[in-house]
């Protein structure tokens, strides 16, 4: 066999090994997957640097990141629109990289005040606080507190709930939620609803008001009834002081009237007492067993 002849035959089982990976390799490619498509970008608007309770918003302290799925409730998708007129101002300390909300912030009116944290159709309401009767000093804005009332009448000391459950807005002049130090102020002011404002309006007018700060999360409604000393605490007066009292009113009455008092008969030991009333006299016997 010539070698030319044999060269021809390598060639042509090179070529055909080359023809065979060649088809192999596009038959494990399968068909190009089609170039997925871009999802839009959502921006949201965080803080980017600290912001303390009162600070005015302004571009430098905000900027814009991506953030994945639809823009959270009461958030914002451009600085310009969380700045607003510029008189936007927060309402509690915000962290860094943290979302702004409208929620944190005043809606534009350019000051601080309790008006601005009230929700809708409610009212606020200052109560004059204590040492004693506001919790030490440990009440802060964002607690929940419970309002009672006591007052004396008829010599007998009562008391009852004004409103459960009351959120505090400030107290003193300070409506930072992140105030952590007590401090002994002379006013609270509370959110209420305008039936329970005219309670404690009233509560006011008549006795002393006395805040009792709830749990952490507590917001239920206990079922209390007005209650008096002489009953909680068996402070009624002994019955010989009651006796002696019934034994002295006609002696005063016929005092205030300029008369004498009629004589009152002397009981007698294991006898019956009957008393006779004709028209608006009494006459009391005494009838031996």
């Amino acid at each position: 066999m010539r070698r030319s002849s044999i060269f021809l035959l390598l060639g042509a089982v090179l070529l055909g090994l080359l023809a065979v990976l060649a088809a192999r390799m596009v038959m494990n490619k399968g068909p190009a997957a089609a170039p997925e498509a871009e999802a839009p970008k959502t921006f949201v608007v965080v803080a980017a640097k600290p912001l303390k309770f009162g600070d005015k918003l302004t571009p430098d302290m905000l900027k814009t990141q991506p953030w994945p799925g639809a823009l959270p409730a009461d958030a914002f998708g451009k600085t310009p629109d969380a700045v607003g007129d510029g008189n936007r101002t927060a309402l509690r300390d915000i962290n860094e990289g943290e979302v702004i909300l409208a929620t944190a912030v005043t809606g534009g009116a350019g000051r601080l005040a309790s008006s601005t944290l009230l929700g809708p159709e409610m009212r606020a309401v200052s109560l004059p606080v204590s040492e004693t009767s506001g919790a030490g000093g440990f009440l802060a804005p964002g607690d929940r507190v419970d309002v009672f009332l006591t007052r004396t009448f008829n010599d007998q000391a009562f008391a009852g709930v004004v409103v459960q459950g009351a959120r505090v807005l400030a107290v003193g002049q300070v409506s930072d939620t992140s105030t952590s130090e007590p401090t002994i102020v002379k006013s609270a002011t509370i959110e209420v609803t305008p039936a329970e404002a005219q309670k404690i309006a009233l509560a006011q007018a008549v006795g002393t008001l006395q805040v009792a700060l709830r749990a952490t999360g507590d917001e239920s409604r206990v079922p209390l009834q007005t209650v008096n000393a002489f009953d909680t605490f068996n402070m009624r007066p002994p019955p010989e002081a009651n006796a002696g009292a019934a034994a002295s009113a006609p002696a005063a009455a016929a005092a205030r009237s300029g008369g004498t008092a009629p004589a009152q008969p002397r009981p007698i030991p294991g006898g019956t007492e009957v008393r006779i009333v004709r028209g608006t006299e009494t006459s009391v016997y005494q009838v031996p067993k």
